[in-house]
């Protein structure tokens, strides 16, 4: 985790905290780790595919960034419309 994290206290129930505790042990891992895993993968899990060949974290946070909230079918230029497509 290269960016400034967010320190945040969460209740996790009796059984998820064991069944979670067990499969970061599986993996070899803190549970504090594979829960922070987890929910870095599910937060990507909606986010735009990366360009291939680009796996750093740094830059695959700045992807879709500059990106206006413009719909395509919002605007009358053709120009536009075929940037905002890309």
């Amino acid at each position: 985790m290269g960016n400034a994290a967010t320190r945040k206290l969460i209740d996790i129930k009796a059984p998820v905290f064991i069944s979670l505790s067990t499969k970061a042990r599986k993996k070899g891992v803190s549970l504090k780790k594979y829960i922070e895993d987890l929910l870095e993968e599910d937060a990507m899990k909606g986010s735009q595919p990366a360009p291939e060949g680009v796996t750093d974290a740094r830059i695959l946070s700045l992807i879709g960034m500059a990106k206006p909230m413009v719909s395509p079918e919002d605007t009358n230029d053709d120009r536009l419309k075929y940037i905002l497509s890309k």
